[in-house]
């Protein structure tokens, strides 16, 4: 394959990007065939050294969400890093997509109580203090102060779980988002090396 070939293959595939970091990857791949070229190596070998145009993308787009993912990690970074990092191999389609579908779900579960607590403390809290000015029929409650604390005290910890599980689902994403960097550093090792050699 000529480098005129491979640069359109490989440009078409960088979609998404920013114009300024696809400028400079496709400097970056340009250098590397006019380094080679001054060294005598064919446009062909340095072609194949690099690898398929369209994995390689693939991999300057995982890069780019990883980076993205680590710099800001919103849930809609967090998820287009995981995507990316899928889409580079199997493994991570193993081990990667559902594991982080069970963290998920368990994060997004325990956000759920959170809110339910801390809706049914403040509700209960309510009902409670109503029911004190206007004695309401649905509501019979022995201790009224009792439950008004009490709920209260529900809504206080289901507003702490909310916040700690905020934290603690912004820490499992920049760890998913290490992981997903790691292994991008893999493939990436392997194909400088294959180029290298070639």
């Amino acid at each position: 394959m000529t480098r005129a070939d491979y640069m359109l293959r490989f440009t078409e595939k960088l979609g998404g990007l920013p114009h300024e970091r696809k400028q400079e990857i496709v400097e970056d791949i340009l250098a590397h065939f006019t380094d080679g070229a001054a060294a005598g190596i064919s446009e062909e070998t340095l072609a194949q050294g690099l690898g398929q145009p369209e994995i390689l993308a693939r991999e300057y787009r995982a890069t780019f969400a990883t980076e993205a993912a680590r710099d800001k990690p919103s849930m809609g970074n967090v998820m287009r890093a995981v995507w990316a990092g899928i889409g580079m191999g199997m493994l991570n389609l193993i081990f990667v997509l559902p594991l982080g579908t069970a963290v998920f779900a368990v994060w997004l579960s325990l956000l759920i109580s959170g809110v339910a607590m801390g809706l049914a403390g403040i509700l209960s809290s309510l009902l409670t203090l109503i029911n004190m000015v206007v004695p309401l029929a649905f509501v019979a409650i022995a201790y009224p102060l009792a439950t008004v604390f009490g709920g209260i005290a529900i809504a206080a910890l289901g507003a702490l779980l909310f916040i700690g599980i905020l934290y603690a689902g912004r820490s499992m994403g920049k760890a998913l988002v290490r992981y997903i960097q790691a292994n991008l550093q893999i493939i990436s090792g392997r194909r400088k090396q294959h180029a290298q050699e070639h």
